[in-house]
């Protein structure tokens, strides 16, 4: 089997939660009356170096300043470690019925595990399930039910390289996977909780066109200050996905737009700590012109995210971006245990965010491929900002990659790039550089 189609259908944990339906695997089991049981996974480890320079201060008469870095690295180390990529290492079974009056039933699980985790010499590193669902299939497209990864920004993740890279944060105190690019050019989909329906192929447009939207369950919001989080979550998540995957003669055409939008109630003791800092005068964004008090008791964490891939012999071009309202740098939702996303500010007020990335890869034949990509993520700031903190502006990351496909199963990779980090209020940026070789094997 071909590595790029084994990669498509049940190598990759992300495209498998996509997939998983009708994951295709090197391991099939069959019973006489149509019961399917299939196992599908993969297998990554890195050695990689890090470092950092140019941790910020500071700027003169602002005084003593904490700097956001929203789960970035903090600066000041240097370091060699072993790790797994932006997926961790995965075995995934799926379990699919006998076809019945025309409907394929089909329940997925995957566990997901880590090398990281500290010195412990008898191992520590965290194991996920992130998949657990059933879906049902027919004429009327698949509705999927359970934990399976997001809507919203999924194609930026899907298409990014780094997906079977490191990227940022490959440092040795990780009890999780790296970052690859998330918050350096998307927002973090997230394997969620949900009720989701795939439309069937929309012939009446050609075929190819495509749809999906689903419910999710919601998250909390979060603050710089968790006085002013928001976490009365009574009304789910709603993502929604078209896509189009056509072609003009020898160039191929992916396009996608996707969003996302929640509603999140304030409670009464975020409420009264709200209404407290706007007495005191230190935040008045909420008050209209008039003077009338519009004071929000609720937050709207709203996404749209779009782009697109062109792909002509050898050479394939992405280019997506994003905006969002309270979903923060990272993602609305603490990415792997990170703390604080920057959705909202020290006093509850929500932050705009906004990013993409450009990415150019080529295949050079004979399993052997190289790519660079360019992206970052900002926040805007609010008026709190100005006044208070030493809020993060932007963060961007180079990252350049080579990789060549050994057997249909093994893969090489080598990489290295930097992020920079900024931030208002500072003398001084923040650059992390990373390098390192690493492999992936593929069932």
């Amino acid at each position: 089997m071909n590595i790029k189609r084994k990669i498509a259908i049940a190598a990759v944990p992300a495209v498998m939660a996509l997939a998983s339906t009708s994951v295709d695997s090197k391991i099939l089991l069959m019973s006489q009356e149509g019961w399917e049981v299939s196992f599908d996974g993969a297998a990554n480890a890195f050695i990689m170096k890090n470092s950092v320079s140019n941790v910020p201060d500071s700027s003169g008469g602002t005084g003593n300043i904490t700097f956001d870095t929203y789960g970035g690295v903090t600066g000041g180390n240097d370091d060699t470690s072993i790790v797994t990529g932006l997926l961790p290492n995965v075995w995934g079974m799926s379990l699919k019925a006998p076809t019945a009056n025309g409907l394929d039933v089909t329940m997925r699980l995957g566990l997901y595990t880590h090398l990281n985790g500290g010195e412990n010499a008898l191992g520590n590193g965290q194991i996920n399930i992130r998949e657990t669902s059933g879906s049902v299939a027919g004429s009327f497209g698949t509705i999927l039910f359970g934990r399976s990864l997001g809507i919203h920004q999924s194609n930026a993740i899907l298409n990014d390289m780094l997906l079977f890279g490191v990227g940022a944060a490959a440092n040795a105190d990780q009890s999780n996977t790296s970052l690859g690019r998330i918050g350096l050019g998307y927002l973090y989909t997230d394997f969620r909780p949900q009720i989701s329906w795939t439309l069937p192929g929309m012939d009446a447009l050609g075929g190819n066109f495509g749809a999906k939207i689903g419910i999710f369950d919601p998250d909390s919001v979060v603050a710089d200050s968790a006085a002013f989080n928001a976490t009365d979550k009574n009304s789910p998540r709603v993502e929604a996905q078209i896509t189009y995957n056509g072609g003009i003669g020898d160039l191929g055409v992916n396009l996608w737009v996707d969003g996302s939008y929640q509603n999140t109630e304030r409670n009464e003791a975020e409420a009264a700590a709200r209404t407290q800092q706007d007495a005191s005068g230190a935040e008045t964004t909420r008050r209209g012109a008039n003077g009338n008090d519009n004071r929000d008791t609720d937050v709207d964490s709203a996404g749209v995210g779009f782009g697109t891939k062109l792909s002509y012999q050898g050479f394939s071009i992405v280019a997506t971006g994003f905006y969002a309202n309270a979903q923060g740098i990272r993602g609305q939702k603490a990415v792997q245990g990170l703390g604080r996303t920057g959705a909202l500010d020290d006093v509850g007020t929500e932050r705009k965010t906004y990013g993409g990335y450009l990415q150019g890869t080529y295949d050079f034949g004979q399993g052997t491929s190289a790519g660079y990509s360019y992206g970052g993520n900002c926040l805007k700031r609010t008026g709190s900002d100005i006044q208070t903190r030493g809020v993060m502006n932007c963060q961007t990351m180079h990252s350049g990659m080579i990789w060549h496909n050994v057997t249909d199963n093994f893969r090489l990779v080598a990489e290295g790039g930097y992020t920079e980090k900024t931030w208002y209020l500072a003398d001084s940026d923040q650059e992390d550089s990373f390098g390192g070789v690493g492999a992936f094997f593929f069932w």
